[in-house]
Protein backbone atom coordinates (compact mmCIF):
# COMPACT_ATOMS: atom_id res chain seq x y z
CA UNK A 1 0.00 0.00 0.00
CA UNK A 2 1.16 3.23 -0.41
CA UNK A 3 1.41 6.09 2.16
CA UNK A 4 -1.97 6.18 4.58
CA UNK A 5 -2.80 10.15 4.86
CA UNK A 6 -5.65 10.82 3.45
CA UNK A 7 -4.96 11.97 0.05
CA UNK A 8 -6.38 14.51 -2.52
CA UNK A 9 -9.72 15.62 -2.99
CA UNK A 10 -10.12 13.55 0.03
CA UNK A 11 -8.33 15.12 2.52
CA UNK A 12 -10.09 18.50 1.05
CA UNK A 13 -12.91 17.36 1.59
CA UNK A 14 -12.27 16.48 5.27
CA UNK A 15 -10.91 19.96 6.16
CA UNK A 16 -13.64 21.70 4.66
CA UNK A 17 -16.65 19.94 6.50
CA UNK A 18 -14.57 20.77 9.45
CA UNK A 19 -14.57 17.03 11.23
CA UNK A 20 -13.04 15.96 14.51
CA UNK A 21 -11.06 12.77 15.59
CA UNK A 22 -14.02 10.30 15.89
CA UNK A 23 -12.94 9.55 19.43
CA UNK A 24 -13.87 13.15 20.63
CA UNK A 25 -16.61 12.33 22.41
CA UNK A 26 -16.14 12.44 26.02
CA UNK A 27 -15.56 9.11 28.24
CA UNK A 28 -16.28 10.00 32.54
CA UNK A 29 -15.00 9.02 34.69
CA UNK A 30 -15.67 4.95 35.81
CA UNK A 31 -17.07 4.29 32.96
CA UNK A 32 -13.72 5.23 30.58
CA UNK A 33 -13.39 2.61 28.04
CA UNK A 34 -11.00 -0.14 30.11
CA UNK A 35 -13.30 -0.04 32.76
CA UNK A 36 -16.45 -0.74 31.01
CA UNK A 37 -15.74 -2.78 28.03
CA UNK A 38 -14.54 -5.75 30.42
CA UNK A 39 -15.99 -7.82 33.49
CA UNK A 40 -16.25 -6.62 37.21
CA UNK A 41 -14.37 -3.36 37.16
CA UNK A 42 -11.29 -3.52 39.82
CA UNK A 43 -12.00 -3.04 43.66
CA UNK A 44 -15.53 -4.28 43.80
CA UNK A 45 -16.18 -4.95 47.15
CA UNK A 46 -16.23 -9.01 48.13
CA UNK A 47 -19.84 -9.63 50.38
CA UNK A 48 -20.27 -12.08 52.93
CA UNK A 49 -23.91 -12.70 52.40
CA UNK A 50 -26.20 -13.24 48.74
CA UNK A 51 -27.08 -9.85 47.71
CA UNK A 52 -29.58 -10.11 44.94
CA UNK A 53 -29.89 -7.60 41.78
CA UNK A 54 -32.55 -7.21 38.97
CA UNK A 55 -31.86 -6.03 35.45
CA UNK A 56 -33.94 -5.45 32.64
CA UNK A 57 -34.09 -4.60 29.20
CA UNK A 58 -36.32 -2.57 27.09
CA UNK A 59 -36.22 -3.60 23.17
CA UNK A 60 -37.15 -1.15 20.59
CA UNK A 61 -39.82 -2.33 18.09
CA UNK A 62 -37.32 -4.58 15.82
CA UNK A 63 -37.95 -7.36 18.80
CA UNK A 64 -35.29 -9.37 20.77
CA UNK A 65 -34.60 -11.50 18.06
CA UNK A 66 -33.54 -8.72 15.77
CA UNK A 67 -30.16 -10.21 14.52
CA UNK A 68 -28.91 -6.98 15.41
CA UNK A 69 -28.21 -4.52 18.60
CA UNK A 70 -32.08 -5.41 20.31
CA UNK A 71 -30.40 -9.69 20.45
CA UNK A 72 -26.84 -8.42 21.23
CA UNK A 73 -27.83 -6.41 24.23
CA UNK A 74 -29.80 -9.02 25.71
CA UNK A 75 -26.28 -11.37 25.05
CA UNK A 76 -25.29 -8.34 27.40
CA UNK A 77 -27.05 -9.37 30.15
CA UNK A 78 -27.30 -12.98 29.78
CA UNK A 79 -23.41 -12.65 30.08
CA UNK A 80 -23.50 -10.16 32.95
CA UNK A 81 -26.03 -12.45 34.51
CA UNK A 82 -23.10 -15.38 34.39
CA UNK A 83 -21.21 -13.36 35.44
CA UNK A 84 -22.15 -12.23 38.82
CA UNK A 85 -19.48 -11.87 41.71
CA UNK A 86 -19.50 -14.61 44.45
CA UNK A 87 -22.11 -13.81 46.49
CA UNK A 88 -24.44 -11.87 44.17
CA UNK A 89 -27.35 -13.18 41.95
CA UNK A 90 -28.35 -11.17 38.93
CA UNK A 91 -31.80 -11.66 37.46
CA UNK A 92 -32.52 -10.33 33.83
CA UNK A 93 -35.72 -9.67 32.30
CA UNK A 94 -37.04 -8.11 29.14
CA UNK A 95 -40.26 -6.56 27.27
CA UNK A 96 -40.42 -5.94 23.86
CA UNK A 97 -41.93 -3.40 22.44
CA UNK A 98 -44.32 -3.84 19.31
CA UNK A 99 -44.51 0.16 18.65
CA UNK A 100 -43.44 3.15 20.06
CA UNK A 101 -46.55 3.34 21.76
CA UNK A 102 -44.79 0.52 24.47
CA UNK A 103 -42.07 2.15 25.44
CA UNK A 104 -43.19 4.29 27.97
CA UNK A 105 -45.67 1.41 29.70
CA UNK A 106 -42.71 -1.04 29.14
CA UNK A 107 -40.36 1.41 31.02
CA UNK A 108 -42.64 2.16 33.82
CA UNK A 109 -43.40 -1.79 34.49
CA UNK A 110 -39.74 -2.17 35.35
CA UNK A 111 -39.44 0.70 37.38
CA UNK A 112 -42.56 -0.91 39.04
CA UNK A 113 -40.84 -4.15 39.49
CA UNK A 114 -38.04 -2.12 40.95
CA UNK A 115 -34.98 -3.19 38.87
CA UNK A 116 -32.06 -2.11 39.85
CA UNK A 117 -30.72 -1.09 35.97
CA UNK A 118 -33.10 -0.63 33.16
CA UNK A 119 -31.26 -0.56 29.72
CA UNK A 120 -32.93 0.48 26.82
CA UNK A 121 -32.19 -0.11 23.23
CA UNK A 122 -31.88 2.18 20.32
CA UNK A 123 -32.20 6.30 19.55
CA UNK A 124 -35.82 5.63 19.06
CA UNK A 125 -36.16 5.12 22.77
CA UNK A 126 -34.19 8.66 23.64
CA UNK A 127 -37.20 11.00 24.65
CA UNK A 128 -38.76 8.26 26.81
CA UNK A 129 -35.57 7.14 28.32
CA UNK A 130 -34.65 10.72 29.22
CA UNK A 131 -38.24 11.43 30.52
CA UNK A 132 -37.89 8.45 32.92
CA UNK A 133 -35.03 9.35 33.65
CA UNK A 134 -35.32 12.93 35.10
CA UNK A 135 -38.69 11.79 36.97
CA UNK A 136 -37.39 9.11 38.63
CA UNK A 137 -33.65 10.22 39.24
CA UNK A 138 -32.94 7.14 41.74
CA UNK A 139 -33.37 4.97 38.68
CA UNK A 140 -30.44 3.57 37.17
CA UNK A 141 -30.37 3.44 33.46
CA UNK A 142 -28.50 2.50 30.25
CA UNK A 143 -29.38 3.84 26.97
CA UNK A 144 -27.66 1.71 23.56
CA UNK A 145 -26.87 3.91 20.60
CA UNK A 146 -27.58 6.92 22.20
CA UNK A 147 -26.02 9.44 24.96
CA UNK A 148 -27.20 10.88 28.47
CA UNK A 149 -27.54 14.43 26.41
CA UNK A 150 -31.21 16.20 26.74
CA UNK A 151 -32.97 15.09 23.53
CA UNK A 152 -33.73 18.13 22.96
CA UNK A 153 -35.89 17.71 20.12
CA UNK A 154 -39.53 19.03 20.89
CA UNK A 155 -40.69 15.56 21.97
CA UNK A 156 -39.46 16.26 25.60
CA UNK A 157 -41.43 18.35 27.26
CA UNK A 158 -40.23 18.08 31.06
CA UNK A 159 -36.78 20.29 30.65
CA UNK A 160 -37.28 21.89 26.87
CA UNK A 161 -33.55 23.21 25.70
CA UNK A 162 -33.15 25.73 25.41
CA UNK A 163 -35.06 27.08 28.60
CA UNK A 164 -34.41 27.97 32.56
CA UNK A 165 -35.14 24.22 33.60
CA UNK A 166 -33.23 22.88 30.60
CA UNK A 167 -31.07 19.69 32.31
CA UNK A 168 -28.19 19.29 29.63
CA UNK A 169 -27.89 15.70 30.88
CA UNK A 170 -29.19 12.84 33.39
CA UNK A 171 -26.91 12.06 35.67
CA UNK A 172 -28.47 8.55 36.52
CA UNK A 173 -28.19 7.58 32.85
CA UNK A 174 -25.38 5.87 31.29
CA UNK A 175 -25.25 6.44 27.39
CA UNK A 176 -23.35 4.12 25.25
CA UNK A 177 -22.17 4.77 21.93
CA UNK A 178 -20.27 3.20 19.47
CA UNK A 179 -17.98 4.88 16.60
CA UNK A 180 -18.90 2.58 14.10
CA UNK A 181 -17.20 5.03 11.13
CA UNK A 182 -13.74 3.58 11.96
CA UNK A 183 -14.67 -0.03 10.98
CA UNK A 184 -17.28 0.86 8.70
CA UNK A 185 -14.18 2.67 6.70
CA UNK A 186 -12.69 -0.83 7.13
CA UNK A 187 -15.92 -2.43 5.53
CA UNK A 188 -15.51 0.41 2.81
CA UNK A 189 -12.29 -0.06 2.06
CA UNK A 190 -12.90 -4.08 1.88
CA UNK A 191 -15.91 -3.60 -0.64
CA UNK A 192 -14.02 -1.42 -2.68
CA UNK A 193 -10.92 -3.58 -2.78
CA UNK A 194 -12.45 -6.53 -3.88
CA UNK A 195 -15.49 -5.07 -6.41
CA UNK A 196 -14.90 -6.90 -10.01
CA UNK A 197 -17.52 -4.88 -10.85
CA UNK A 198 -16.27 -1.53 -9.50
CA UNK A 199 -20.02 -0.78 -8.02
CA UNK A 200 -21.00 -1.46 -4.18
CA UNK A 201 -23.89 -0.12 -2.28
CA UNK A 202 -25.45 0.40 1.49
CA UNK A 203 -28.89 1.58 2.48
CA UNK A 204 -30.08 2.44 5.95
CA UNK A 205 -33.27 1.28 8.13
CA UNK A 206 -34.22 5.10 9.16
CA UNK A 207 -31.76 7.88 8.95
CA UNK A 208 -30.38 7.98 12.41
CA UNK A 209 -27.30 9.33 13.34
CA UNK A 210 -26.64 5.82 14.85
CA UNK A 211 -27.10 4.43 11.50
CA UNK A 212 -26.04 7.23 9.16
CA UNK A 213 -22.18 6.99 11.06
CA UNK A 214 -21.89 3.10 9.82
CA UNK A 215 -22.46 4.87 6.05
CA UNK A 216 -19.98 7.41 6.49
CA UNK A 217 -17.43 5.09 7.51
CA UNK A 218 -18.29 3.17 4.72
CA UNK A 219 -17.85 5.73 2.43
CA UNK A 220 -15.17 7.32 3.60
CA UNK A 221 -13.45 3.77 3.71
CA UNK A 222 -14.20 3.91 -0.43
CA UNK A 223 -12.61 7.12 -0.80
CA UNK A 224 -9.61 6.11 0.88
CA UNK A 225 -8.97 2.99 -1.72
CA UNK A 226 -10.03 5.38 -4.64
CA UNK A 227 -7.32 7.97 -3.71
CA UNK A 228 -5.09 4.93 -2.89
CA UNK A 229 -5.89 2.24 -5.61
CA UNK A 230 -3.36 0.28 -7.71
CA UNK A 231 -2.20 1.65 -10.73
CA UNK A 232 -4.55 1.19 -13.23
CA UNK A 233 -6.89 0.57 -11.52
CA UNK A 234 -10.81 2.03 -11.64
CA UNK A 235 -12.67 4.51 -8.89
CA UNK A 236 -15.58 2.11 -6.85
CA UNK A 237 -18.57 3.95 -6.60
CA UNK A 238 -20.92 3.95 -3.85
CA UNK A 239 -24.75 3.73 -4.35
CA UNK A 240 -27.78 4.73 -1.58
CA UNK A 241 -25.60 6.99 0.64
CA UNK A 242 -23.67 10.45 0.03
CA UNK A 243 -21.42 11.73 2.93
CA UNK A 244 -21.24 15.07 1.53
CA UNK A 245 -25.27 15.89 1.31
CA UNK A 246 -26.24 13.28 4.30
CA UNK A 247 -28.69 12.19 1.55
CA UNK A 248 -29.29 8.43 0.41
CA UNK A 249 -31.59 5.35 0.89
CA UNK A 250 -33.74 4.48 3.60
CA UNK A 251 -36.36 1.88 3.74
CA UNK A 252 -38.19 3.83 6.37
CA UNK A 253 -38.32 0.99 8.89
CA UNK A 254 -35.96 -1.58 11.44
CA UNK A 255 -39.45 -4.34 10.17
CA UNK A 256 -39.54 -4.02 6.36
CA UNK A 257 -37.27 -6.50 5.08
CA UNK A 258 -39.72 -6.87 1.83
CA UNK A 259 -38.57 -3.59 0.81
CA UNK A 260 -35.29 -4.21 2.01
CA UNK A 261 -35.50 -7.20 -0.66
CA UNK A 262 -36.78 -4.98 -3.51
CA UNK A 263 -34.50 -1.83 -2.92
CA UNK A 264 -31.41 -4.65 -2.76
CA UNK A 265 -32.28 -6.30 -6.41
CA UNK A 266 -32.59 -2.76 -7.94
CA UNK A 267 -28.85 -2.33 -5.71
CA UNK A 268 -27.99 -5.40 -7.39
CA UNK A 269 -29.39 -4.93 -10.81
CA UNK A 270 -27.52 -1.33 -10.68
CA UNK A 271 -23.91 -3.79 -10.82
CA UNK A 272 -23.71 -3.63 -6.75
CA UNK A 273 -21.98 -6.87 -5.40
CA UNK A 274 -21.11 -6.27 -1.80
CA UNK A 275 -24.24 -5.01 -0.25
CA UNK A 276 -24.16 -3.08 3.29
CA UNK A 277 -27.44 -3.09 5.05
CA UNK A 278 -27.55 -0.81 8.15
CA UNK A 279 -30.96 -1.72 8.94
CA UNK A 280 -31.67 -4.46 11.81
CA UNK A 281 -33.89 -7.01 10.82
CA UNK A 282 -34.27 -5.44 7.27
CA UNK A 283 -30.99 -7.00 6.13
CA UNK A 284 -32.61 -10.52 6.33
CA UNK A 285 -34.22 -8.81 3.37
CA UNK A 286 -30.96 -8.25 1.78
CA UNK A 287 -29.46 -11.66 2.36
CA UNK A 288 -32.57 -13.41 0.62
CA UNK A 289 -32.35 -11.57 -2.52
CA UNK A 290 -28.77 -11.80 -2.63
CA UNK A 291 -28.80 -15.54 -2.13
CA UNK A 292 -31.80 -15.28 -5.13
CA UNK A 293 -29.31 -13.36 -7.32
CA UNK A 294 -26.43 -15.97 -6.91
CA UNK A 295 -28.56 -19.23 -7.77
CA UNK A 296 -29.06 -17.82 -11.08
CA UNK A 297 -25.70 -15.40 -11.73
CA UNK A 298 -23.29 -18.48 -10.93
CA UNK A 299 -20.34 -15.79 -12.67
CA UNK A 300 -20.94 -12.56 -10.91
CA UNK A 301 -22.44 -13.54 -7.16
CA UNK A 302 -22.67 -10.85 -4.67
CA UNK A 303 -22.37 -10.35 -0.83
CA UNK A 304 -23.07 -9.16 2.27
CA UNK A 305 -21.02 -6.84 5.15
CA UNK A 306 -23.35 -7.49 7.86
CA UNK A 307 -23.87 -5.12 10.67
CA UNK A 308 -23.98 -4.19 14.25
CA UNK A 309 -23.25 -8.13 15.04
CA UNK A 310 -21.35 -11.20 13.68
CA UNK A 311 -23.11 -12.46 10.97
CA UNK A 312 -22.16 -15.95 10.59
CA UNK A 313 -23.24 -15.96 15.03
CA UNK A 314 -26.60 -14.50 14.15
CA UNK A 315 -27.71 -15.65 10.95
CA UNK A 316 -26.12 -18.75 10.93
CA UNK A 317 -27.60 -20.09 7.76
CA UNK A 318 -26.39 -17.17 5.34
CA UNK A 319 -22.89 -17.43 6.63
CA UNK A 320 -21.40 -18.06 3.07
CA UNK A 321 -22.78 -15.02 1.76
CA UNK A 322 -20.82 -12.72 4.35
CA UNK A 323 -17.79 -11.35 3.15
CA UNK A 324 -17.14 -9.36 6.83
CA UNK A 325 -19.32 -7.77 9.84
CA UNK A 326 -18.93 -4.28 10.64
CA UNK A 327 -19.57 -4.37 14.53
CA UNK A 328 -20.81 -2.41 17.68
CA UNK A 329 -19.70 -3.98 20.82
CA UNK A 330 -23.32 -3.81 22.41
CA UNK A 331 -22.95 -7.49 24.06
CA UNK A 332 -19.76 -6.11 25.86
CA UNK A 333 -20.80 -2.81 27.02
CA UNK A 334 -24.57 -4.06 28.26
CA UNK A 335 -22.63 -6.65 30.38
CA UNK A 336 -20.19 -4.18 32.10
CA UNK A 337 -23.25 -1.52 32.81
CA UNK A 338 -24.86 -4.18 34.63
CA UNK A 339 -22.03 -4.89 36.25
CA UNK A 340 -21.32 -1.35 37.34
CA UNK A 341 -24.89 -1.70 38.87
CA UNK A 342 -23.94 -4.80 40.88
CA UNK A 343 -20.26 -3.32 42.00
CA UNK A 344 -22.24 -0.21 43.19
CA UNK A 345 -20.25 1.87 40.92
CA UNK A 346 -22.80 2.80 37.93
CA UNK A 347 -22.07 6.36 37.49
CA UNK A 348 -24.37 8.31 34.37
CA UNK A 349 -22.18 9.79 31.68
CA UNK A 350 -20.97 8.46 27.86
CA UNK A 351 -19.28 5.70 26.93
CA UNK A 352 -17.74 5.57 23.39
CA UNK A 353 -16.91 2.13 21.66
CA UNK A 354 -13.38 2.34 19.19
CA UNK A 355 -11.37 -0.25 17.14
CA UNK A 356 -8.75 0.35 19.82
CA UNK A 357 -10.86 -0.29 23.17
CA UNK A 358 -13.39 -2.72 21.35
CA UNK A 359 -16.49 -0.99 21.78
CA UNK A 360 -16.38 -1.10 17.67
CA UNK A 361 -15.20 -4.59 15.82
CA UNK A 362 -14.49 -5.04 12.09
CA UNK A 363 -14.59 -9.15 11.85
CA UNK A 364 -13.44 -11.22 9.27
CA UNK A 365 -15.72 -14.45 7.94
CA UNK A 366 -12.48 -16.49 7.97
CA UNK A 367 -15.20 -19.04 5.41
CA UNK A 368 -15.05 -16.06 2.77
CA UNK A 369 -12.35 -16.40 0.28
CA UNK A 370 -10.45 -12.39 0.02
CA UNK A 371 -6.84 -11.91 -0.88
CA UNK A 372 -3.91 -12.03 1.66
CA UNK A 373 -3.05 -8.63 -0.01
CA UNK A 374 -6.38 -7.11 0.99
CA UNK A 375 -6.23 -8.77 4.66
CA UNK A 376 -3.08 -7.13 5.15
CA UNK A 377 -4.41 -4.00 3.82
CA UNK A 378 -6.86 -4.02 5.88
CA UNK A 379 -4.89 -4.74 9.27
CA UNK A 380 -2.31 -1.96 8.64
CA UNK A 381 -5.41 0.64 8.17
CA UNK A 382 -6.74 -0.88 11.54
CA UNK A 383 -3.23 -0.42 13.27
CA UNK A 384 -3.38 3.31 11.96
CA UNK A 385 -6.47 4.23 12.78
CA UNK A 386 -5.93 2.94 16.08
CA UNK A 387 -3.07 4.81 16.24
CA UNK A 388 -4.42 7.91 14.92
CA UNK A 389 -2.73 8.48 11.81
CA UNK A 390 -6.19 7.94 9.65
CA UNK A 391 -8.69 9.99 11.55
CA UNK A 392 -12.19 8.65 10.21
CA UNK A 393 -14.51 11.92 10.43
CA UNK A 394 -17.68 11.44 12.24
Amino acid sequence: MQDHSVGGSVAARFKRRGYRAAAGIGVLGLVAAGALVGTVPAGAQAVSHVKTYLACEVTDTGGLNDHSFNASAWAGMQAAKKAAPKGTTITIKNASSSSSADYVPNINAFIADKCNIIVTVGFLMADATWNAAVTHPGQHFAIVDNTNANPEDGSNTLDPCPGPSCKPSAPNLLGLTYDTNQDGFLGGYEAAATSKTHVVATYGGIQFGSVTIYMDGFAYGIDYYNAHKPKGAKNVTLLGWDEETQKGTFIGSFTNPTAANAQTVTFLNAKARTIFPVAGGDGLGTTAAVKTWNSSHPTSKANVEWVDTSGCSNDAPDCSIFISSVTKGVTASVKAAVLLQVSGKFKGGNYVGTLKNGGAAFIENTKYSVAKTVLNELKVLSTDIIKGSIKVPT
